[in-house]
């Protein structure tokens, strides 16, 4: 399983590589991505610079929102709100197992932030 799907319009991914990255786009067609993962996070083995070149190619934007893993804080929940309101859907978030992408749209989500 490539994906977590969190409700229609946002699925949230673990380990990326840029094969899969790329096969994830094509596949299910998703319009905005967001990367939640530290560039320099250990064991991190594809930065945004090189996630967002491929989404080009597929006209997908991609958002950097780097959150620490078990750090999350209401500042992080309330900026991926504005960006889950904003961008066009459906969104795919990246980070290392897909945990952290969950939680912060679960926190959203349970707060009421998220325009559905």
């Amino acid at each position: 399983n490539d994906s977590i799907v969190l409700n229609n319009n946002v699925s949230a991914a673990g380990q990326m590589t840029a094969e899969k990255f790329n096969s994830l786009l094509k596949q299910q067609g998703f319009k905005s991505v967001i990367v939640n993962r530290p560039d320099q996070e250990l064991g991190n083995t594809v930065t945004v610079n090189e996630l967002r070149s491929i989404a080009e190619k597929s006209h997908v934007s991609v958002i950097y929102q780097p959150v620490i893993s078990g750090k999350i804080s209401q500042t992080d929940v309330a900026e991926f709100a504005k960006y889950y309101n904003e961008l066009p859907k459906p969104i795919l978030m990246v980070c290392k197992s897909g945990s952290r992408s969950s939680s912060l749209f679960n926190q959203a989500k349970a707060q009421g932030l998220l325009h559905e």
